[in-house]
């Protein structure tokens, strides 16, 4: 009979003892070398001692030789958890799938066991059609008499089952039903990983439902077209010109009702598991492509993040960020101990461990070279444990004091990778290291092939791509590495340029008619605000593109530094530092018709990057007034003021880091490049561009995600409203110039919809001022922010940051329509395949 103590109780006593004496059966007391207290009850030293039950015998004292061995030798002890020198499982990305080798093959051999019983299913049709009874049957057969129009259909359904193959495909039904649920199983497990298994595991059930209904929809379909259509329109045109009547057709409907339930299936899947994502997506208000501020839920991101002990996770960025480049040992050990790590232990292939001591804990930081190095910085594997200060208070023999310590189970801990000052969680670092790598090896890939016939001949040659070769700044390197890409990502890579550039053609069209009827803006301003690594230039350039081809003269204004002692005496807004387009001219040369300035980055930056963040409540309030009324003159000198503030989540901001951070290995390979065997000298100032793209302040940054992006999203929402500002009367607001909030975790999705939200903006730029544009239908449907009085009600007033959550929550209509398609779904999968209906639902 076996009982669980709440603590193990160490005997120094060596004398034999009779088990049978029932003294023998209570525990022995703690001598005073290990606890000092006397005459202290049983239950409270087991409390005291350790406070993890253990499962040990009824009627054995244990020996300090057994208690060494129930800590360090016993299987399945917390001590025995896997090293802290690496982690538990290879960095993966987020959403990634079929992690686990074998789950890999499983999907491997699903998709061939799916196209074998489609091999099956054509093969056993070929053997009924060479039958010679059915072979004549079907060209006997006259489709205007009903019987026989029947009688066609059976063998049309005759040849899509199988023919005579359709006994095995039946029978191994159950087993292609149970590697499906295996599979689906298998990829919600996985995704636990990323707090994903009930979105996950639901996806794949609605996945498994669309992919029945649409392979039942298909059928249905070529039944259809075959009784209604396709044999009808046979018997009156074919039938009487053909000795074979109307054998082809029945023979194409056949085969057709093979193959296009195979081709729906994967259609179906695809938008059962979408519809799902989508559902969770809004019922968790997860960010879109684009939207207002008013809509964007700074908390909710692109996925649920996985929860973290706030204080490691602070102290895992400190540990990052006195960690740095790692090249120095002795300073990393100075900077450690500076927040208060010092040195505990050390061990082989660099691992080390260090201890900081607080009030009632002490936290361990266990540290380790994660190779291979990026740039020559060595990447760190890091895991902290927080642990309780209870037994070096309370033991004076520090030996024991170990020994026991060893069997308590950690408070906390957390693990990531440290990389040049900024810390990584898994996901994060698997998004670093996996785009570094495919850039390295798609640049390799280009180098290998180029000038070669494994290139398309457009390409193949300088003067046909229009392209350097070798690249020689980063519009041409990035052509370069796409040319080293797979064929079927170059395709994916080809077709959105097409999308992206169709909306720019569209655009610039919509300006030139603007230009011709005298409506279009002759002075635009496209401020470009956001996180670092968000993709501003490359998303927001695309508009400067459109605009260049019909006459504007656009100019690039750097705001990513601070203001000069001179510009901190004048207004904050003034037009000294953040200029117009005129501005950018000088006296002497007369400015263009129409003119474009880009801001990167502006005034907003001041409170995330600079000090204002810092002003008392009223100076902030009087610089956001500022921006207002700078916003509403932009409008009254009829120069489009066009806000754009960029977000994006971790993974993609670690993405991009691995990006440039290819790119400037690269960089300095075409260095070497462009000078071996030279004669004459390169100039650089391309390749030393991509260079300063990447630096350290990125990866402090990315340390300081969440503070930064609320910092952001304040000013943003308390500049949003114009109100009643710059000599506005008290009515009615008419002029409304409401941020864009563009989300670059999907660029492609995001570039289509920020072109098209521009040209809204030049829609609504060509309604007179002061005159209120008329609201169409989709608006009135929709319902605006406007018409609930949120413009009257913070006219000039702070805007508080739960405001979006407060008004947004609860179940919104996009989730309700989503859940009731999801529902129809399940009901017709029970409607075709185990024909129940509402009528059986209604009878039970």
């Amino acid at each position: 009979m076996a009982r669980r103590y709440d603590a193990l109780v160490v005997n120094c006593s060596t004398a034999e003892e009779d088990e049978n004496n029932p003294s023998n059966r209570q525990l022995t007391r703690i001598p005073p070398t290990i606890y000092p207290k006397q005459n202290v009850e049983i239950g409270t030293e087991r409390e005291l001692l350790i406070g993890k039950p253990n499962l040990i015998p009824d009627k054995v004292n244990v020996v300090l030789a057994e208690l060494i061995y129930k800590l360090f030798m016993e299987p399945h002890h917390h001590s025995h958890n896997h090293p802290r020198t690496n982690p538990y499982l290879p960095p993966q990305k987020r959403y990634s799938r079929h992690r686990n080798f074998w789950v890999f093959q499983l999907n491997q051999f699903r998709h061939w066991w799916k196209t074998s019983r489609l091999l099956v299913r054509l093969s056993g049709a070929y053997c009924w059609n060479m039958v010679a009874e059915n072979w004549d049957l079907i060209a006997m057969l006259d489709v205007t008499r009903r019987k026989q129009l029947k009688q066609a259909i059976r063998s049309e359904k005759a040849i899509g089952r199988g023919g005579y193959a359709h006994v095995f495909l039946a029978s191994v039904h159950p087993y292609t039903r149970t590697l499906r649920i295996v599979l689906a199983v298998c990829r919600a497990w996985e995704a636990r990983v990323d707090h994903r298994f009930y979105e996950v595991g639901l996806a794949e059930g609605f996945a498994f439902l669309g992919n029945r209904c649409f392979r039942y929809w298909s059928r249905d379909f070529v039944d259809w077209v075959g009784r209604f259509i396709a044999l009808p329109l046979s018997g009156a045109f074919l039938q009487p010109h053909l000795e074979v009547q109307n054998r082809p057709v029945i023979i194409t409907l056949g085969l057709m009702r093979a193959l296009l339930p195979f081709a729906m299936s994967f259609q179906g899947s695809r938008f059962g598991r979408q519809l799902t994502y989508n559902t969770y997506r809004n019922a968790n208000y997860r960010w879109r492509p684009t939207m207002s501020i008013m809509h964007f839920h700074e908390k909710s991101g692109n996925y649920q993040p996985i929860a973290l002990d706030a204080q490691l996770l602070s102290l895992a960025r400190a540990v990052a960020e006195a960690i740095g480049h790692g090249k120095d040992p002795d300073l990393t050990r100075t900077n450690l101990a500076a927040i208060g790590f010092h040195v505990f232990g050390s061990g082989t292939g660099g691992y080390s461990v260090y201890c900081k001591t607080e009030d009632k804990c002490k936290i361990l930081l266990n540290c380790t070279p994660y190779g291979p190095s990026i740039l020559d910085e060595m990447p760190r594997f890091i895991l902290l444990e927080r642990r309780a200060h209870f037994y070096s208070d309370r033991l004076h023999d520090q030996c024991d004091a170990t020994i026991l310590d060893a069997a308590t189970p950690r408070e906390a801990k957390i693990r990531g990778f440290t990389y040049s000052g900024a810390f990584f969680s898994h996901q994060e670092w698997a998004a670093l290291t996996s785009r570094h790598d495919e850039e390295l090896a798609d640049y390799a890939n280009a180098c290998r092939i180029q000038g070669t016939w494994a290139m398309p001949e457009h390409k193949r040659y300088p003067l046909l791509s229009k392209q350097p070769s070798p690249p020689t700044d980063l519009a041409s390197l990035k052509a370069f590495i796409r040319n080293g890409r797979q064929t079927f990502k170059q395709w994916i890579d080809d077709r959105r340029w097409r999308e992206v550039e169709r909306e720019v053609h569209k655009m610039a069209k919509q300006i030139a008619r603007y230009q011709k009827s005298g409506k279009a803006p002759k002075r635009v301003i496209l401020y470009l605000e956001g996180l670092d690594c968000a993709g501003k230039s490359s998303t927001g350039l695309l508009i400067c593109n459109a605009l260049q081809r019909c006459g504007y003269d656009v100019q690039i204004a750097q705001h990513n530094r601070p203001p000069t002692p001179e510009q901190r005496n004048k207004p904050w807004m003034d037009r000294s530092r953040f200029q117009y387009p005129d501005d950018m001219y000088d006296q002497d040369s007369e400015p263009p018709d129409y003119a474009a300035l880009v801001w990167d980055r502006g005034p907003v930056g001041d409170f995330v990057y600079g000090n204002l963040d810092k002003l008392s409540f009223e100076e902030k309030m009087q610089h956001y007034k500022e921006f207002r009324e700078y916003d509403y003159n932009c409008r009254h000198n009829d120069v489009l003021f066009f806000k754009c503030f960029f977000v994006t989540d971790r993974d993609k901001i670690a993405a991009t880091l691995g990006k440039r951070l290819a790119h400037k290995k690269i960089a300095q390979d075409l260095k070497v490049w462009l000078d071996a065997n030279s004669s004459i000298s390169h100039a650089h100032e391309g390749l030393n561009e991509i260079l300063l793209h990447i630096d350290p302040t990125d990866f402090i940054a990315f340390n300081h995600y969440e503070e930064n992006l609320h910092r952001f999203s304040s000013v943003v929402r308390n500049t949003d409203i114009v109100g009643h500002v710059g000599g506005q009367a008290n009515g009615p607001i008419h002029y409304r110039n409401p941020w864009l909030v563009i989300n670059t975790s999907n660029r492609h999705a995001a570039r289509l919809s920020m072109m098209a939200r521009f040209r809204g903006k030049l829609d609504d730029f060509a309604v007179p001022f002061g005159e209120e544009k008329p609201p169409t239908i989709f608006s009135k449907l929709r319902g605006s922010r406007h018409e609930h009085g949120l413009e009257e009600r913070y006219d000039s007033k702070y805007v508080p940051d739960d405001i979006v959550e407060k008004a947004e929550r609860g179940v919104s209509w996009q989730v309700i329509i989503q859940s009731i398609m999801l529902l129809l779904l399940f009901l017709l999968y029970l409607r075709y395949a185990w024909k129940f209906g509402i009528d059986d639902i209604t009878k039970s």
